[in-house]
């Protein structure tokens, strides 16, 4: 078997190839008649000046493009392409029902033989409305980031009013018309063309098509500022009432960003209040307007907050207030066959001393020696005083409690779940 396919097999690959040439020649002579389709063809609108001259806009429902089918000569069918047809419908024959039939040819081709256009006599068909105007002031909206340290400064929008026109009940949605400006870690003062867009009242975009503006560029001008950070600072002034003195002064914030030209930012070296605490004999609290405080004037304030919190802490004299934590205070004569514990290890006491200001002047939270004596106590819960290690001159003013729990050795302690303590501080 395989010795006969072998047999003169370039006798039979000829063969083949002689007739497939032949029946070409056979096809080419007699040039059959085919169909073939053509999807997607543009359909241009005329006379829309019938509409709009009527003060109405029309909006296009269905008929934007069509699809053809050219019945025709193979030859000539073959050799067109999309392009070659050209899909019109004319507003000025609308319908009643608003649709104009739409009308296909072929451009620029010629053929002896007869071919056959079908587009299934499709329509163009439209809504029509009453047209309304309305004008807004472009805002401008940012996104991406300017070089470091560098803010906006003036935006001037190129016109800064627009009109738009359009349908009246697209026209009724639109809220303001803003424009998107793109920042890419610019350092110096620009210029670009922005495109106007629709927002409704919950900020989201309508779609602008059928919706023509006054200008459909917009150009911007944008100038870029550096900024530096500077320091604030507090100048107490004054002197509190007798008998009272002035403690400390806490403020915040201790540092501000501020923008302006480089030389007026290089003259700018720092912020400071003036606070007067004269016969004050009390705590002196102010919020205090940073930007009355801002030189030189080009300069501006680019933090959230425009103003300082200032407390200046009067405390009468002949009197010290320390406050402590339990895990502070000495535990003195626990007997050995009893554990000892807090009922709240971070339970806070404030106490207030009062005495001459030169017996007052040593006096440190290490040096009161805070303690409780546990001697002679059995196992339970107790309350039980604190006692200091007071000078004879000194008083305190009142006396402070605080609660244990001894328990017999092998038995379990009660667990506390409060927090670690806190460090000790000294108002």
């Amino acid at each position: 078997m395989k010795n006969r396919i072998m047999k003169n097999l370039w006798l039979k690959l000829l063969a083949l190839v002689v007739a497939f040439i032949v029946w070409l020649v056979i096809i080419n002579i007699t040039d059959p008649t085919i169909s073939r389709q053509f999807t997607g063809i543009p359909v241009d609108i005329l006379n829309e000046n019938v509409i709009t001259s009527a003060n109405q806009v029309y909006e296009v429902e269905s008929g934007k493009t069509v699809d053809v089918t050219v019945k025709g000569k193979r030859s000539f069918i073959e050799e067109l392409e999309e392009e070659d047809f050209y899909a019109s419908a004319d507003l000025s024959k609308l319908s009643t029902v608003n649709t104009a039939g739409i009308q296909v040819k072929l451009l620029n081709k010629t053929t002896k033989d007869n071919f056959e256009l079908d587009w299934n006599n499709e329509v163009l068909r439209v809504s029509l409305e009453k047209r309304d105007s309305r004008q807004f002031k472009i805002q401008i909206t940012t996104e991406g980031d300017l070089a470091e340290s560098y803010v906006l400064g003036e935006i001037v929008t190129q016109p800064n009013m627009i009109d738009i026109s359009g349908g009246a009940s697209k026209v009724k949605r639109v809220a303001s018309v803003g424009a998107m400006l793109h920042l890419n870690g610019q350092s110096q003062d620009f210029e670009a063309d922005v495109t106007p867009i629709l927002y409704d009242d919950d900020k989201d975009v309508i779609d602008g098509s059928n919706v023509t503006f006054s200008k459909d560029k917009i150009r911007v001008k944008i100038q870029v500022v550096p900024t530096k950070k500077i320091p604030v600072f507090v100048d107490v002034t004054g002197t509190p009432a007798e008998g009272y003195r002035h403690i400390q002064t806490d403020f915040k914030p201790e540092s501000v960003m501020v923008s302006g030209a480089k030389a007026d930012l290089d003259k700018l070296k720092s912020i400071t209040i003036p606070v007067d605490i004269s016969d004050a004999k009390k705590d002196v609290e102010q919020e205090v307007d940073l930007t009355k405080y801002i030189q030189p004037s080009g300069c501006k304030l680019e933090d959230e907050f425009n103003a300082v919190s200032i407390r200046c802490v009067i405390e009468k004299n002949g009197k010290r207030t320390f406050s402590f934590v339990n895990t502070d205070i000495n535990v003195k004569n626990l007997p050995k066959d009893l554990n000892f514990s807090y009922i709240d290890e971070n339970q806070r006491h404030t106490i207030h001393i009062s005495g001459s200001e030169e017996d007052l002047q040593g006096i440190t939270l290490t040096s009161l020696g805070a303690a409780i004596d546990v001697e002679g106590l059995g196992a339970g819960r107790h309350r039980v005083e604190i006692l200091f290690d007071l000078p004879p001159a000194l008083k305190l003013r009142s006396k402070v409690w605080v609660e244990v729990l001894l328990t017999q050795s092998g038995e379990k302690p009660q667990e506390s779940n409060v927090p670690p303590a806190a460090t000790p501080e000294v108002e």
